[in-house]
């Protein structure tokens, strides 16, 4: 398994405040701006930014749970949901440290993130 170092970002009101899901920072140059924008909350140039890499169809498990989270920050449910489930059921399963100093494997991270999102945005 690789393994990518992740921080945490704030995904919508009801995702921040059950748990948050990941955010990738690998160190890359292109992930950089995706973590930059993610951080400060602004999804839609998150998601603009996976776009315009031509990472949407990416089949890395952390740029897939970026793309899940710029989606439930813009509360695009459905299309969150099939990000966090392509990082679920992508072939490689890796390592991922956690801002809190925990290390988990990125398909843990993408149920969690598919629980929360289930529950989370189960009134809107």
């Amino acid at each position: 398994m690789s393994r990518i170092t992740l921080t945490f970002s704030g995904i919508g009101c009801a995702l921040a405040i059950a748990a948050t899901p990941a955010l990738a920072s690998a160190g890359d140059e292109d992930l950089k701006p995706v973590a930059a924008a993610l951080m400060s909350g602004d999804y839609v140039s998150a998601e603009s930014n996976i776009a315009a890499q031509g990472l949407r169809n990416s089949k890395d498990p952390a740029m897939l749970i970026n793309l899940g989270n710029a989606y439930a920050g813009m509360g695009r449910r459905a299309d969150a949901q099939l990000a966090y489930k392509a990082a679920l059921n992508a072939d490689e399963d890796i390592y991922l440290d956690m801002a809190d100093g925990s290390v988990r494997s990125s398909r843990e991270v993408a149920m969690d993130a598919l629980q929360m999102l289930g529950t989370s945005y189960a009134g809107r």
